[in-house]
């Protein structure tokens, strides 16, 4: 007997974890999913380079499930586009023998790198050469297949990679981000190309500056916003800032270089960023945030259970003020459900829901107090009715004085 229950709760824990391996999976993300803020998307800062090197095909292979992939591109010697970060190779590329390559990006053909190898996942001296080499952006969008693959490059390879991905005929498929902190300098390089998806970006901590960025940004067509501060209680948290994004657009935030207020790349951190209005988050741990945001998908089925049970509740029975604490709990649930919400939001709305539902007292209704504010209109809206209601009465006394007598 013992033996069967041991096996059978062996065959349950595979099956758990056979489910949290796919609960993580995603649909795919594409450029649509920008436009509108309906859930919190992921996206893997140069892939999974936790487990492949960053920017390598097998990175960006590995972390289309999880939602969007970021990348940087950088342009050779002979006018290509090819994964990389920095302008030179000595972080990331060794030879066939594992020695460092020390030359600059645009000082190589696209030959002639794609024949390099990468270290190991971030790369520097002390990780080991593997057998990925340097990609090519064209090997990379065929990799990311129908996932939005974002590139992060600058103002001046624009021309180069925009090209690149026009004859590609991908323009649908990748997203252009810019490593400026100018807002302006994107829309001016970006002016003559209509048929792509670009991010904004604003950097900073001036409420002014922020504010023209995020309405620069919509006016010509961005409706993703890149916001970065390393002052954690600076104005791009501030709720101003975010009414902005309530009824329009995405605002995005990444989790790398401190540039989320310095706010820990983890539950915790984006907990926050989201519960602020945040909506698009690069990560370094995008296994991580998924599971994270599959327990937000699992507490929205939650508390919209507990919306469709007490919905219908009669609170003719209970007491004013036990009613009103329900009424209000019930109301913000309902607009938590169906929008962007962090866990602890849909947890405490759940809590509050379930509670004031729990203390609903039986008893008298308090007495309401009705207030009247006076005005001039309001009162001459009063004599009025009032001298209108004397009159009538007077024509009644009349009509009915007249009936006596002609009795």
């Amino acid at each position: 007997m013992a033996h069967k229950l041991l096996k059978s709760a062996s065959v349950m824990m595979l099956l758990v974890l056979i489910f949290n391996i796919f609960a993580t999976s995603v649909a795919a993300i594409n450029n649509d999913d920008f436009s509108t803020a309906e859930d919190v998307i992921c996206i893997s800062h140069r892939g999974d380079w936790h487990s492949f090197p960053e920017n390598s095909l097998e990175a960006v292979k590995a972390a289309i499930r999880y939602g969007a992939v970021s990348v940087d591109v950088k342009v050779t010697k002979d006018g290509k586009a090819v994964l990389m970060a920095d302008d030179t190779t000595d972080r990331m590329v060794v030879d066939a023998d594992g020695k460092t390559v020390s030359r600059n990006v645009s000082d190589l053909t696209l030959e002639e790198l794609t024949a390099l190898y990468l270290r190991a996942e971030n790369g520097g001296e002390d990780k080991a050469k593997t057998e990925c080499k340097v990609a090519s952006l064209e090997a990379a969008i065929t990799a990311a297949g129908d996932t939005a693959l974002i590139l992060n490059l600058n103002c001046e390879a624009f021309d180069t990679v925009y090209q690149t991905v026009k004859e590609l005929n991908a323009t649908d498929k990748v997203i252009f981000r810019f490593n400026t902190d100018s807002n302006n300098d994107i829309i001016e390089t970006t002016q003559n190309a209509k048929d792509i998806t670009v991010f904004g970006n604003y950097q900073g901590n001036i409420i002014f500056l922020a504010t023209s960025a995020v309405k620069n940004s919509f006016k010509n067509g961005m409706t993703t916003v890149e916001l970065g501060s390393k002052n954690g209680n600076g104005v791009l948290y501030d709720e101003l800032l975010m009414s902005y994004f309530e009824n329009e657009g995405r605002a995005m935030v990444s989790m790398v270089g401190g540039r989320s207020g310095k706010r820990p790349d983890n539950e915790r951190g984006w907990d926050d960023l989201i519960t602020l209005g945040y909506s698009v988050i690069e990560t370094d741990y995008p296994e991580q945030l998924s599971v994270y945001l599959d327990r937000i998908e699992d507490e929205k089925k939650q508390l919209a259970y507990f919306v469709d049970l007490y919905k219908s509740t009669d609170l003719q029975p209970y007491t004013t003020d036990t009613e009103n604490a329900f009424a209000d709990a019930l109301t913000n649930a309902q607009v938590l459900c169906d929008s962007v919400s962090s866990l602890s939001e849909l947890q405490n709305a759940r809590f509050s829901l379930q509670s004031s539902y729990d203390n609903l007292t039986l008893g008298e209704k308090k007495a309401v107090t009705l207030k009247f504010d006076f005005t001039v209109g309001r009162l001459l809206a009063v004599v009025l009715v009032g001298a209108a209601f004397v009159v009538s009465q007077i024509l009644l006394f009349k009509r009915r004085d007249k009936n006596k007598k002609a009795q």
